[in-house]
Formats: structure tokens, C-alpha cells, sequence
């Protein structure tokens, strides 16, 4: 894991914004990009990667990302984002978290796990499938939206919480690698608790919620315990099969989400305490503001979180 110290995020984010942004957008390439070239020498053998993460990792992106990357070594890849094959509301009996006395929304329950298993089975036949579409503001599932075939060259991207969950797989685990994201980093006060990775994932969450998903704040930390223990239930049991690694923090983000939160995380302390996120309520008025609009990167994961 790596420490970051608050001081010299505010140091970089008052001096020098452009240097301090393109620095941790570097770093974060660079990690992209090694694992890029890992999955192109085996693509042959493991045409199948699945893109594991905790929530708010930055899936989405760095599946993008490696998109790219993989073209750079003359791999074509397909896309499938685990979200699609989310079943419609109406469809099934959520499961109710009794821990924590919400709706269990990240148990794979939630998903068509056996129809996304099949689909990967015809995928490595080399036969044709139709990808679903879950639309999130109306929480249903389009069927059969988009078709998909792999070309003998060709991987394919599955992203998704429930990647490494052996329903998926099967018996096709020999032709899978693993990519396991997370913010693997941490903040360090001059004084108090540091913000542990989980804390700076909530952040992410939180104000990608407000503006993408119509949740308010206050509603991401009443389930922010459940998506907690999903994490321990659903993710943690098969990190190991994560044999690539990528750490999608950047720095200069805390100036960001620090400000964009700070009134909301003001009234909320409570919440915050009860969610195990009161470091949170304790470092509001101590992170330096960036102008960061400028350059930042049209490509950057951080905008799966601030539009």
C-alpha cells in the first residue's frame, strides 16, 4: 500500500496543479500499461480477462483504458461490463442485508451470473451472443441488446464486482487472467486518523451518486456498511485470483472530493461515525482546493466520479 502525506497533496495542489496532475496521471498509465502487455503475451492461452474491483475502483475506465492499451500490441479486445446483466427490479426477491438492515445489493443475486457464465462458454466457442443492457434509471434489463463474437484473436473485457465469482467461470477458469483494481493508497494527516482506501472509495461514490444515479448523500452512507460487507463476502474470498494489480488512486482527487463533499460531509458527522467514515468529518477545512479543470486528462478514471 502506499502513503500519501496531506501536507504534500496540498503542497503540489497550491504550487504547481499541472505538474502535480499529470505526475499521478503518469503513474496510474504506466500501471495500465504493464498490465497490458502482461495480458498481450498470454492472449492466446487466456483470452478471457476478467476486471475485478471494490466499488468505485474505476472499472469502468481502466477497462477502457486497457482497451487502448492492448491495441498498441496489435490485440483487438471486446468489452462486457457485468452491470448488463443485472436483473430487472420486479423480476426476483432482492436479498436483504439483515446486518445491516438494507437491501443486499451487491450479493450476485442481484445478477444473471449462470446467463453471463453460458455467454462466456459461447464466447470461447467462438459463437455469437447477445449482450444484455441494464438501464439504471429504471432499473430494468434490456435483453438481447448488443451482439458479440470473438474473433480467434481477440480477448474479451469483463469488468465487474462479481468477476472473480467462480459461477462465472466454470471449468473456462484455465483461460482466464485476472485483474484485481483498488485504491490501494492512503492519506495521511499532520494529525488524526488517516483516510484508509475504503474512505477514499466512499468519496468517489459519493459524489458520483449525487450526480449520475440521483442518490444523495446521506443515502450512500445508509447502504455504505452493506457495500462494505459485500466487499468481505463477495470480493475479498477471490482477490488472490488477481494475479495483475492496479492501484487507480490519483492523489490530486482528495483536493477534489474533499471540496465538492465538504457541506454535505458537515452534515452528516453522525452518519459518517456510524459508517466508519468519521476520519472524513475530522479532515473537512484541511485539504487545499486545486484548479484542476484545465489539465485534467478527458480520459482520466476520476471522471466516472465527477462527470
Amino acid at each position: 500500500m502506499t502513503e500519501h502525506l496531506l501536507k504534500q497533496i496540498n503542497d503540489y495542489a497550491a504550487h504547481d496543479a499541472a505538474a502535480f496532475i499529470q505526475a499521478c496521471e503518469q503513474r496510474y498509465q504506466e500501471q495500465v500499461n504493464n498490465v497490458a502487455a502482461a495480458i498481450a503475451r498470454g492472449s492466446r492461452e487466456k483470452p478471457i480477462v476478467l476486471i475485478n474491483g471494490p466499488s468505485s475502483s474505476g472499472k469502468t475506465t481502466t477497462t477502457d483504458r486497457l482497451f487502448r492499451a492492448l491495441a498498441g500490441h496489435g490485440i483487438q479486445a471486446e468489452t462486457i461490463s457485468m452491470d448488463d446483466y443485472y436483473r430487472s427490479n420486479g423480476s426476483y426477491e432482492v436479498p436483504l442485508d439483515e446486518e445491516n438492515g438494507v437491501p443486499d445489493l451487491e450479493s450476485p443475486d442481484c445478477m444473471d451470473l449462470p446467463l453471463l457464465g453460458r455467454d462466456l462458454k459461447l464466447l470461447v466457442a467462438g459463437e455469437e451472443i447477445r449482450v444484455p443492457r441494464f438501464d439504471f434509471a429504471s432499473r430494468t434489463c434490456i435483453p438481447q441488446t448488443r451482439a458479440l463474437r470473438l474473433d480467434p484473436d481477440e480477448v474479451v473485457l469483463i469488468e465487474g464486482i462479481h468477476a472473480f465469482n467462480p459461477l462465472i467461470m466454470g471449468n473456462l477458469a484455465s483461460k482466464a487472467v485476472g485483474v484485481y483494481l483498488s485504491v490501494d493508497s492512503a492519506v495521511i494527516p499532520d494529525d488524526g486518523p488517516r483516510l484508509e482506501p475504503y474512505m477514499l472509495r466512499f468519496l468517489r461514490r459519493a459524489q458520483r451518486d449525487s450526480l449520475f444515479r440521483g442518490t444523495v448523500v446521506e443515502d450512500t452512507l445508509r447502504q455504505w456498511n452493506s457495500v462494505r460487507r459485500g466487499e468481505r463476502l463477495y470480493i475479498d474470498p477471490y482477490r488472490g485470483q488477481g494475479s495483475l494489480t492496479v492501484d487507480t488512486f490519483l492523489p490530486y482527487e482528495l483536493c477534489i472530493l474533499m471540496n465538492a463533499l465538504d457541506e454535505r460531509l458537515g452534515r452528516n458527522r453522525e452518519a459518517l461515525e456510524q459508517a466508519g467514515l468519521a476520519p472524513l468529518a475530522a479532515l473537512r477545512g484541511k485539504v487545499a482546493p486545486i484548479d484542476y479543470a484545465p489539465y485534467i486528462p478527458e480520459n482520466s478514471v476520476l471522471h466516472e466520479f465527477i462527470g
